[in-house]
């Protein structure tokens, strides 16, 4: 008989769904093969998390080859369906590339900006780097022609942790090609010069996108033939990791041709450019050889030509538009859809508040404002004595009514579980403590005898403003310290971080 072979630990199926975030970046040779193969082992070792982020990194692919809504469809299914932090995550760094693919910035920043914040400092560092990479993209494209550098200097910290040089020559990347889109080509400069450097000491070739980017900044900052050289060997040698990176590629070969008088090697380029763009049906890039090919007659003195190229281009960039409001609005419904789905997926059925899910996506949400935020756990007093009391039907209805009374608190209200309900606040410590001091007051004085004869309803809360840099578990922990502080002095009162105890007389 053969001896069943042991399946690989865990651990070791995470590295490897890292590595195959990492390659996502320098060459999508020969991946999709290896993300099968993954998922049919992480499956066979019952490890759900490795398989799920396996799906996610096929999806990414997805999304950087013209396949945007079955990349989003998939992110989706994942993050509706698990409990996992870190594939959630993941799978909202997914929808955000997506929804940057089709030009709806603003959503997929929001997308992004909570896949951050979902993380966890113990989550592998590749996945976090990629994510922060991700968002200093998108945060730069949605200033609409600004630059600024913090978020990109944040993901290269990020990257630099893991380890990964090509990590770090991805953020260089992006970070020169933001800033030369900005205007700024002294940092686009410096940026391009650090990814090169970097390359050569990892002994790593550029991708054909990076490569692109060293191009066109080497074209603005006056180094043509070099800028040539450099996008040349990258069109006949370096790997794509997008499916318009080649075509890109040969656009900017183009404007080096055209700035450099050779009209003709730049018209053969931009044919060669639309005959890709029709392959891998890529409007855009046909619409922006055409464009290219407009300037190229004009230079050339052709002006009639140019005319007719320029009334080409427009039909094919409404053609563009069309097409991509078409998917928006496919992706505008769709979005609806699920956040109707979210919503019953994340709403108590017995009180109409937001669950314990719901609460981590609100608690999130206001933590990524940036401004002042308070976190209040309360705990009805004895409430078991209510159901053994009066019944479980008076328990519930104890339940309905205390959300009704937290409906008139400004901020977020939720059952966190049980009797338990959490309080979001934006605002600071002192603020959030005269609120729930309020409602204290409001619960211990309701007429619960309208219920039933004889019941009296009390809580306790915690609260706690959170501190700058802190994440959500640490603020619950210590609003849940606070709140059975108040549990253990009595009852029916308010504890704060400033020892600010109120109690009904």
């Amino acid at each position: 008989m053969g001896r069943d072979v042991p399946s690989p630990p865990q651990s070791s199926l995470l590295a490897e769904v890292e590595r195959l975030v990492v390659d996502t970046y320098r060459s999508h040779d020969g991946l999709a093969g290896r993300a099968e193969a993954l998922i049919v082992a992480a499956e066979a070792a019952g490890d759900s998390r490795s398989a799920d982020l396996t799906r996610l990194v096929r999806a990414e692919l997805d999304n950087r080859n013209g396949r945007v809504p079955e990349a989003v469809a998939t992110a989706r299914t994942l993050l509706d369906a698990s409990d996992d932090h870190l594939v959630r995550a993941h799978a909202q760094a997914v929808i955000a590339g997506g929804l940057w693919r089709i030009g709806d910035s603003a959503t997929a920043v929001r997308h992004s900006l909570r896949s951050m914040l979902m993380l966890r400092p113990e989550d592998p560092p590749a996945i976090r780097a990629d994510h922060a990479i991700i968002l200093a993209v998108l945060v730069n494209d949605e200033r609409l022609g600004s630059f600024l550098s913090d978020e990109f200097a944040a993901a290269q910290v990020e990257a630099e942790a893991s380890g990964e040089a090509t990590l770090e020559i991805a953020n260089l990347n992006n970070w020169a090609w933001c800033a030369y889109v900005g205007g700024d080509l002294v940092t686009a400069g410096a940026m391009v010069d650090r990814m090169r450097v970097l390359a050569a000491s990892a002994g790593q070739s550029l991708n054909c996108s990076c490569a692109d980017t060293v191009a066109r900044v080497l074209l603005e900052i006056g180094r043509p033939e070099e800028a040539e050289q450099v996008i040349v060997d990258a069109i006949e040698n370096a790997p794509a990791t997008d499916s318009d990176a080649t075509p890109a590629a040969m656009l900017t070969l183009a404007e080096i041709e055209r700035r450099q008088g050779d009209f003709a090697g730049a018209v053969r380029t931009l044919q060669r450019v639309r005959e890709l763009a029709s392959e891998r049906d890529r409007l855009e890039t046909d619409a922006e050889a055409l464009r290219a090919l407009a300037a190229c007659h004009a230079d050339a003195g052709d002006f009639e030509a140019a005319y007719r190229t320029m009334c080409e281009f427009h039909e094919a960039w409404e053609a563009r538009r069309t097409r991509q409001s078409a998917v928006a609005a496919r992706f505008a419904h769709a979005q609806f859809a699920l956040e109707q789905a979210w919503d019953v997926a994340e709403r108590d059925p017995l009180t109409g508040l937001g669950n314990r899910r719901r609460c981590d996506v609100e608690l999130t949400d206001a933590l990524a404002t940036g401004g002042p935020v308070a976190v209040a756990l309360l705990d009805l007093d004895h409430f078991k004595r209510v159901n053994d009391s009066f019944s479980h039907a008076v328990g519930d209805e104890v339940l309905r009514q205390v959300a009704v009374l937290l409906g008139a608190v400004p901020g977020f209200a939720g059952r966190h579980g049980g009797e338990e309900f959490l309080l979001v606040f934006p605002a600071a410590g002192a603020e959030a403590s005269a609120h729930c001091e309020a409602l204290r007051a409001a619960i211990a004085g309701h007429a619960w005898d309208a219920i039933a004869a004889g019941l009296t309803v009390t809580t306790s809360i915690g609260v706690t403003e959170i501190r700058p840099g802190e994440d959500r578990k640490d603020a619950l922990l210590r609003a849940d310290d606070l709140l059975y502080q108040a549990k253990r002095s009595g009852r029916d009162q308010v504890k704060t971080d400033q020892e600010h105890v109120r109690v009904r007389p």
